[in-house]
């Protein structure tokens, strides 16, 4: 049972760690960090409650086959579970420590990555073995994938709110959520299928989202900026 909850949590961890060494500007305190991990697989309970609420609604529509289970994903999984890690991510955004553009997927990630464990937890102990392993290569890693672009909207929705650009900041933090919805759906719908060429397009998309994450988590920090302008340190790679 302890080697299940390790190998359970171990995918969150690493990947954590990743993201967090990539802040090179000013790391974000490792409690707050840890908090938001712990907020975010709390987020967990809401969240089965909610799906829970939601599943008997749709369940007991008279949606056929295939649209009961786009709709399931989308609307009973998807959006319960990423409208929550962003009504999480959003406890920092009045924080002092969250000021910085990058600071977003460090926290999005933190966030992510606490449901995710949580969750991983609980499939894995009753999966056993094979689950662990699958879900540390395809699961985790997406859930991750999910933060960093949560992260990085509602980072540069908070430049731009300091900038006094209300248009681009509600545009930024719309797209905050709606992508991980979107990204999460999908896959979870192709999953869902009867299909193996939809389960095979749902881990291809996978693999796809996760790469593309770990290169906007790339080129983020190397152009890292402060939300308020004129404020903050330089980043090093912009020191002469």
């Amino acid at each position: 049972m302890d080697i299940l909850i390790g190998l359970a949590l171990a995918p969150a961890i690493v990947l954590l760690y990743y993201v967090y060494k990539k802040d090179t500007v000013e790391h974000e305190p490792v409690g707050l960090v840890l908090r938001m991990f712990v907020l975010g697989a709390v987020g967990i309970i809401p969240a089965i409650v909610l799906e829970m609420a939601a599943g008997a609604g749709i369940e007991a529509s008279i949606l056929p086959g295939v649209q009961r289970v786009v709709v399931e994903n989308f609307v009973g999984v998807a959006l319960i579970e990423e409208a929550v890690k962003f009504i999480v991510l959003s406890r920092v955004a009045k924080r002092p420590e969250f000021n910085y553009v990058f600071d977003g997927i460090v926290y999005g990630v933190a966030v992510a990555l606490g449901f995710a464990a949580l969750e991983n937890i609980l499939y894995v102990m009753e999966g056993g073995f094979e689950t662990a392993v699958s879900r540390a290569i395809f699961a985790v890693p997406g859930h991750c994938a999910d933060g960093v672009i949560m992260g990085c909207f509602f980072g540069l929705a908070y430049k731009y709110r300091n900038m006094g650009q209300k248009s681009n900041y509600y545009s930024f933090l719309f797209l905050a959520l709606f992508v991980p919805f979107v990204e999460h759906g999908l896959y979870d719908s192709a999953l869902s299928l009867d299909s193996d060429m939809f389960g095979l397009a749902a881990l291809l998309f996978d693999i796809v989202f996760i790469i593309v994450a770990m290169i906007v988590v790339n080129k983020m920090a190397k152009r890292d900026e402060p939300l308020k302008p004129g404020e903050g340190q330089s980043h090093p790679l912009d020191m002469p």
